[in-house]
């Protein structure tokens, strides 16, 4: 497995989180939209009016108003102008005609997408991003969300996906689209994937002269002063959340460091500094309670680089054996305050994490098939036989699954 191959695990982990998050949210809320009844009542409220006071500004009764907001009736046409005055918003918003969406609203469409593809496969589910995307063309947050849920999709369905290319270019404009909104954060997020996709590209100067965009990491951590204010009010559990996500982000982030660092290692011939990193990088993934899967993917590189057959099938066979037992944080005690809201049941959690584990076996074996860093290997029986019994297996999860579907 090579540096391109391992970041691209890791950018597919990181677009699948998202989702998941999506999906998760789902269940802590309810409803994508805001009817009128709903925004009338909710800004006379914000503004501390009562149905008399509305009514009198606009000369109606105030069982009229009750019954706009109950929604069993709607104001006139020539009411909506006053209306939307009164309580101080444009006839936009009273109409509920916005140019952008609401992250609760994303989230939501995000996760039918999900549904959409796994029914109907890739190409539907891109076909419905897409159309959304041109219904709101200034929502930077979508654009940037349709794109990371899509690169996400596009690694775990790759095996299946004609004319992958189209797809590709197509994200890429997406994320090229993101990183001229007004949205900073998802400006910001969109600059940080183009930057990859620069670098594979060998497209080196659009790479730096979007590197250049991106800010300098402030000294002053948010996330860390949220936490502490929380401590300081005895919201200890709050607290450990946030400082839990924060743990396992630096984790992530210095796991990408080690192995680019050990790629760049061997690449010099430092076969010392190697082993140390090799090392140091499977006694973090032990003490952290990581993914046990992540611990097998130095030392394969190093089996690779030498070309030893024996030692990267005996690697294999135990990363393969890992990637049947997916990870999440509910799985260590390091990460039991971490909260991703109201969870799903646990037969439609197993179910999701069966769809991941096929979908993440499915993409590593074609892979592995496919890769010219590992050609070593592709005549040698034994790692034939590997390949097919897991195939095999990818197989007999996907018919279960699917019966469980239906």
């Amino acid at each position: 497995m090579n540096a391109q191959l391992y970041s691209t695990l890791i950018l597919a982990r990181i677009c699948l989180e998202k989702a998941f998050s999506c999906f998760l949210k789902l269940y802590k809320h309810g409803g994508i939209t805001m009817p009128i009844n709903l925004v009338i009542r909710n800004k006379r409220k914000e503004l501390e009016l009562t149905q008399e006071q509305i009514a009198n500004y606009l000369g109606v009764s105030a069982p009229a108003v009750n019954k706009w907001e109950k929604g069993t009736s709607y104001p006139d046409i020539s009411l909506l102008p006053p209306l939307a005055r009164t309580l101080k918003i444009d006839l936009n918003t009273l109409l509920c005609f916005e140019e952008s969406l609401t992250t609760h609203e994303i989230a939501q469409f995000s996760t039918q997408i999900i549904k959409n593809m796994e029914k109907n496969g890739y190409e539907s589910g891109f076909h419905m991003a897409n159309e959304k995307v041109k219904e709101y063309p200034n929502s930077g947050e979508l654009i940037e969300t349709m794109a990371t849920i899509l690169e996400g999709a596009l690694f775990m369905y790759g095996a299946e996906i004609e004319h992958k290319e189209f797809y590709e270019e197509q994200i890429l404009s997406f994320y090229e689209r993101a990183a001229k909104c007004d949205d900073e954060k998802a400006r910001n997020k969109a600059h940080y994937m183009l930057i990859s996709k620069y670098i594979k590209k060998k497209e080196y100067e659009k790479a730096q002269q979007t590197l250049d965009l991106l800010p300098e990491r402030s000294a002053l951590d948010k996330k860390q002063l949220q936490a502490m204010l929380l401590q300081e009010q005895n919201q200890l559990v709050e607290a450990a959340n946030i400082l839990e996500q924060k743990l396992l982000r630096g984790i992530n982030e210095l796991q990408i460091t080690i192995f680019s660092l050990v790629d760049v290692e061997l690449k010099i011939g430092d076969d010392e500094k190697v082993e140390k990193l090799s090392n140091a990088f499977k006694e973090m993934i032990s003490q952290f309670e990581l993914w046990d899967y992540n611990a097998y993917v130095i030392p394969l590189q190093i089996a690779q680089k030498r070309k030893d057959v024996d030692e990267s099938i005996t690697i294999l066979k135990s990363m393969l054996k890992t990637l049947m037992k997916p990870w999440t944080p509910k799985n260590s005690s390091l990460y039991n305050h971490m909260n991703y809201g109201e969870s799903p049941s646990e037969e439609e959690l197993h179910m999701k994490l069966d769809r991941f584990r096929t979908r993440m076996l499915s993409t590593l074996l074609s892979n592995l098939e496919s890769s010219p860093d590992l050609e070593f290997l592709h005549s040698n029986k034994e790692f034939i036989n590997l390949l097919k019994e897991y195939w095999d297996k990818c197989n007999k999860t996907e018919r279960e699954t699917r019966n469980m579907i239906k």
